[in-house]
């Protein structure tokens, strides 16, 4: 069961800095112009450390030594040990409507996958070599990871309103307009009621699959090394923003495929070949979200150039002699799963390997955008997908297995820099 306990951080000072010019997206959505953006709003933008400047491995001795600095100058200050609250209000891409998402950012005690915390995806080496890096030089989680628990009798989320209702000890909007919120929590009593609602709980991580298993490794190379080591180090736990699956603001939105450099003629006949385990029905493209939502069994929007068809599974078995036998129920019946495999593995030829090649397929949270892929010749295809339910990525956990990658978007995602968590 997850050990979650209050810790040190450190936070902006904000009598120096306003926080919506210091914090950043998680580093894995910062891309092209962004980071010079983010930098052109302060000098002391998160980004300088997250996503440090400098050639090869010099990069993360700068990350260390900005972060030093900044505490050096006071732009960082080091709390009394506590948890942290942090909202976040935002409209729902595609229906506006306004959401709240709190949760509790503390430090998790490390453990291997299956004692205690559980991982729904799979992970690609790359990233976690380049924050194993970083995590060495700032000795630092600059940013936190995403997990979810269960709450169901609710004592964990009528904590966390009780400390929102009073003011906040930071708050920023961003540039898309999402509110974040945080209160530092100091009182033994609420901090040992934090403490007890999670201590009987299993964690499973939302986001920052490459980050826990990156802190694991560090954990393992620091224990390695040391001839004394007790446990308790401060390697031994990350810092973990835990978010309860009854949360009311726990929004998933689907990730849609956009399909490239694949047989054109397999694209062209993709419609009739389909229907050997699929009612494919022609549909205007501004329907099509709306008709794949209303279906009980899985079902999926193609998007071709000169038309679009809703395909949804039908009934029976006849399918599953086409899906993995090794993988359990509840990943065979992901309709990011009926996608990747009776789709893009066995009509178009992109199986498990050029996947993560990442040659032949992109992805976006927005319908428009992959339907705008395949009329700018970009794509060749397109496949819109409903969201994951949070049961669904909890089962498919419990079943020991892991999701395709990107088979879910957690919105928003957390802020980085909002605090930061020292090891030391």
């Amino acid at each position: 069961m997850a050990e979650f306990l209050p810790f040190q951080g450190l936070r902006y000072n904000l009598r120096k800095v306003q926080l919506a010019d210091v914090i950043a997206p998680p580093y894995d959505v910062v891309k092209g112009s962004m980071r010079d953006d983010l930098m052109k709003r302060s000098a002391y933008n998160v980004i300088d450390i997250e996503l440090p400047a400098g050639d090869g491995d010099a990069k993360y001795a700068n990350a260390e030594e900005i972060l030093q600095s900044w505490r050096n100058i006071n732009i960082l200050k080091l709390d009394d040990p506590g948890f942290y609250v942090y909202e976040q209000e935002f409209a729902v891409p595609g229906s506006g409507d306004i959401k709240k998402r709190r949760g509790v950012l503390g430090a998790l005690r490390l453990e291997e996958f299956g004692k205690g915390v559980q991982p729904h995806e799979h992970t690609l080496s790359g990233p976690k070599q380049d924050r194993l890096k970083l995590l060495r030089a700032t000795e630092a989680n600059i940013s936190p990871i995403f997990g979810l628990y269960n709450d169901e009798d609710g004592w964990s989320n009528a904590l966390i309103d009780v400390i929102c209702n009073g003011a906040p000890q930071g708050e920023a909007t961003d540039s898309d307009g999402i509110i974040h919120r945080l209160w530092h929590v100091t009182d033994d009593e609420t901090v040992n009621a934090i403490t007890a609602s999670l201590e009987e709980e299993s964690i499973l991580i939302a986001d920052g699959h490459h980050r826990y298993e990156t802190a694991l490794n560090y954990r393992n190379e620091c224990a390695a090394a040391a001839s004394d080591w007790t446990g308790e180090e401060g390697a031994n736990w990350v810092m973990m923003m835990c978010v309860s699956t009854s949360d009311p603001g726990l929004i998933i939105l689907p990730t849609h495929r956009a399909i490239k450099n694949v047989d054109a003629a397999k694209v062209a006949q993709l419609p009739g070949e389909l229907e050997k385990y699929f009612e494919v029905k022609p549909l205007a493209f501004d329907q099509l979200e709306q008709a794949i939502n209303s279906e009980s069994n899985p079902s999926i929007g193609v998007i071709l150039p000169n038309a679009t068809y809703q395909v949804t599974l039908k009934d029976g078995d006849a399918h599953l002699a086409a899906m993995d036998g090794e993988r359990s129920a509840a990943y065979n019946e992901l309709d990011v799963t009926v996608l990747h495999r009776l789709i893009l593995e066995n009509e178009l030829g992109v199986d498990a390997a050029k996947l993560a090649g990442g040659e032949h397929v992109s992805y976006t949270i927005h319908a428009a955008d992959a339907r705008q892929k395949v009329l700018s010749g970009e794509a060749q295809a397109a496949f819109l997908l409903r969201p994951t339910r949070s049961e669904q990525v909890s089962d498919v956990a419990n079943a020991g297995d892991k999701m395709p990658q990107k088979s879910t978007y957690f919105y928003p995602k957390l802020a980085t820099g909002i605090v930061i968590r020292p090891l030391h």
